[in-house]
Protein backbone atom coordinates (compact mmCIF):
# COMPACT_ATOMS: atom_id res chain seq x y z
CA UNK A 1 0.00 0.00 0.00
CA UNK A 2 0.94 3.74 -0.75
CA UNK A 3 0.25 7.15 0.06
CA UNK A 4 0.42 10.55 -1.15
CA UNK A 5 2.53 13.31 0.81
CA UNK A 6 0.78 16.43 1.59
CA UNK A 7 3.98 18.13 1.75
CA UNK A 8 6.31 16.58 -1.14
CA UNK A 9 3.22 15.39 -3.34
CA UNK A 10 4.84 12.45 -3.87
CA UNK A 11 3.72 8.72 -3.89
CA UNK A 12 5.51 6.80 -0.90
CA UNK A 13 4.82 3.46 0.57
CA UNK A 14 2.70 3.71 3.83
CA UNK A 15 5.37 2.74 6.58
CA UNK A 16 6.96 5.96 5.25
CA UNK A 17 3.68 7.51 6.54
CA UNK A 18 3.85 5.78 10.23
CA UNK A 19 5.41 6.69 13.96
CA UNK A 20 4.76 5.37 16.90
CA UNK A 21 2.03 3.28 15.38
CA UNK A 22 -0.18 6.41 14.31
CA UNK A 23 -0.30 7.64 10.30
CA UNK A 24 0.98 10.97 10.01
CA UNK A 25 0.30 13.23 7.07
CA UNK A 26 3.83 13.80 6.06
CA UNK A 27 6.62 11.32 5.01
CA UNK A 28 9.66 10.47 6.63
CA UNK A 29 11.78 12.39 4.42
CA UNK A 30 9.56 15.54 4.45
CA UNK A 31 9.54 15.46 8.29
CA UNK A 32 13.16 14.90 8.16
CA UNK A 33 13.76 17.88 6.48
CA UNK A 34 11.70 20.14 8.22
CA UNK A 35 12.80 19.08 11.34
CA UNK A 36 16.59 19.77 9.97
CA UNK A 37 15.65 23.31 8.56
CA UNK A 38 13.74 24.75 11.81
CA UNK A 39 16.26 24.01 14.37
CA UNK A 40 18.99 25.35 11.88
CA UNK A 41 16.99 28.68 11.31
CA UNK A 42 15.93 28.66 14.78
CA UNK A 43 19.68 28.32 16.33
CA UNK A 44 20.39 31.43 13.79
CA UNK A 45 18.31 34.05 15.74
CA UNK A 46 17.65 33.44 19.56
CA UNK A 47 15.44 36.33 19.23
CA UNK A 48 12.86 34.32 17.07
CA UNK A 49 13.04 31.52 19.22
CA UNK A 50 11.76 33.96 22.06
CA UNK A 51 8.78 34.80 19.77
CA UNK A 52 7.78 31.44 18.61
CA UNK A 53 7.69 30.45 22.10
CA UNK A 54 6.06 33.05 23.60
CA UNK A 55 3.37 33.26 20.90
CA UNK A 56 2.93 29.12 21.05
CA UNK A 57 3.06 28.58 25.29
CA UNK A 58 1.19 31.77 25.83
CA UNK A 59 0.06 33.90 22.87
CA UNK A 60 1.47 36.75 23.11
CA UNK A 61 4.06 38.77 21.25
CA UNK A 62 7.38 39.66 22.88
CA UNK A 63 6.36 43.14 22.99
CA UNK A 64 3.31 42.31 25.38
CA UNK A 65 5.76 40.41 27.47
CA UNK A 66 8.09 43.69 27.63
CA UNK A 67 5.00 45.48 28.27
CA UNK A 68 4.00 43.57 31.52
CA UNK A 69 7.72 43.26 32.57
CA UNK A 70 7.86 47.17 32.82
CA UNK A 71 4.28 47.87 34.42
CA UNK A 72 5.24 45.24 37.24
CA UNK A 73 8.29 47.27 37.84
CA UNK A 74 10.78 44.56 36.75
CA UNK A 75 8.92 42.68 40.10
CA UNK A 76 7.47 39.12 40.71
CA UNK A 77 3.74 40.25 40.59
CA UNK A 78 3.27 37.95 43.80
CA UNK A 79 6.80 38.63 46.06
CA UNK A 80 7.72 41.73 44.86
CA UNK A 81 11.68 40.61 44.16
CA UNK A 82 13.13 42.96 41.44
CA UNK A 83 14.62 40.34 38.78
CA UNK A 84 17.99 41.90 39.55
CA UNK A 85 18.14 39.93 42.14
CA UNK A 86 16.85 36.50 40.55
CA UNK A 87 18.97 33.53 40.09
CA UNK A 88 19.60 33.57 36.30
CA UNK A 89 19.16 29.90 34.85
CA UNK A 90 20.41 28.63 31.87
CA UNK A 91 17.72 28.32 29.18
CA UNK A 92 18.68 25.52 26.45
CA UNK A 93 21.28 23.55 24.89
CA UNK A 94 24.24 24.77 24.51
CA UNK A 95 24.44 26.05 20.73
CA UNK A 96 26.42 24.45 18.63
CA UNK A 97 28.35 27.39 17.52
CA UNK A 98 29.51 28.12 20.80
CA UNK A 99 27.67 31.71 21.16
CA UNK A 100 25.67 31.81 23.99
CA UNK A 101 21.97 30.99 24.19
CA UNK A 102 19.12 34.52 24.39
CA UNK A 103 19.23 36.40 27.54
CA UNK A 104 16.95 33.49 29.93
CA UNK A 105 13.66 35.08 31.44
CA UNK A 106 14.21 36.31 34.97
CA UNK A 107 10.66 36.72 34.98
CA UNK A 108 8.19 33.94 33.70
CA UNK A 109 4.43 34.08 32.55
CA UNK A 110 2.07 32.86 34.74
CA UNK A 111 -1.16 32.24 33.24
CA UNK A 112 -4.50 29.68 33.67
CA UNK A 113 -4.39 26.00 32.34
CA UNK A 114 -7.64 26.30 31.13
CA UNK A 115 -8.04 29.46 29.87
CA UNK A 116 -5.16 29.73 28.66
CA UNK A 117 -5.47 33.83 29.74
CA UNK A 118 -2.50 35.37 31.23
CA UNK A 119 -2.34 36.54 34.75
CA UNK A 120 1.08 38.25 35.30
CA UNK A 121 4.69 37.26 35.43
CA UNK A 122 6.35 35.82 37.92
CA UNK A 123 9.60 34.89 39.88
CA UNK A 124 10.10 30.72 39.15
CA UNK A 125 10.07 29.80 42.84
CA UNK A 126 6.62 31.90 43.35
CA UNK A 127 5.29 30.12 39.82
CA UNK A 128 6.35 26.77 41.05
CA UNK A 129 4.47 27.54 44.40
CA UNK A 130 0.75 28.47 42.46
CA UNK A 131 1.57 24.82 40.67
CA UNK A 132 2.44 22.74 42.96
CA UNK A 133 -1.32 24.63 44.78
CA UNK A 134 -2.88 23.51 41.54
CA UNK A 135 -3.54 27.17 40.64
CA UNK A 136 -6.32 26.67 43.47
CA UNK A 137 -6.92 29.76 45.29
CA UNK A 138 -9.01 27.10 48.11
CA UNK A 139 -5.98 25.17 48.38
CA UNK A 140 -3.47 27.80 48.77
CA UNK A 141 -5.79 29.77 51.42
CA UNK A 142 -5.77 26.50 53.30
CA UNK A 143 -2.31 26.65 53.09
CA UNK A 144 -1.49 30.19 54.84
CA UNK A 145 -4.49 28.80 57.40
CA UNK A 146 -2.60 26.61 58.17
CA UNK A 147 0.94 28.65 58.23
CA UNK A 148 -1.00 31.21 59.88
CA UNK A 149 -2.44 28.33 62.69
CA UNK A 150 1.10 28.09 63.86
CA UNK A 151 2.40 30.45 66.42
CA UNK A 152 6.13 31.08 65.06
CA UNK A 153 4.46 32.61 61.80
CA UNK A 154 3.52 36.41 62.35
CA UNK A 155 0.26 38.02 60.82
CA UNK A 156 0.87 39.86 57.69
CA UNK A 157 -1.80 39.40 55.58
CA UNK A 158 -2.48 42.92 54.68
CA UNK A 159 1.36 43.62 53.70
CA UNK A 160 3.35 42.33 50.56
CA UNK A 161 3.10 43.50 46.24
CA UNK A 162 0.24 40.98 46.08
CA UNK A 163 -2.10 42.79 48.56
CA UNK A 164 -0.67 46.77 47.48
CA UNK A 165 -1.92 46.04 44.03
Amino acid sequence: MSKVCRRCEKTRPLDSFMKAGRELLSCAPCREYARANNHKNRRANPDKVRADNLWSFYRIRPQEYDARREAQDHRCAICGKHESELRVRSRGRPRLDGTPNSEPFRLVVDHCHNSRRVRGLLCAECNVGLGAFQDSPEVLMAAARYLLAREDVPLMLESGPAMQA
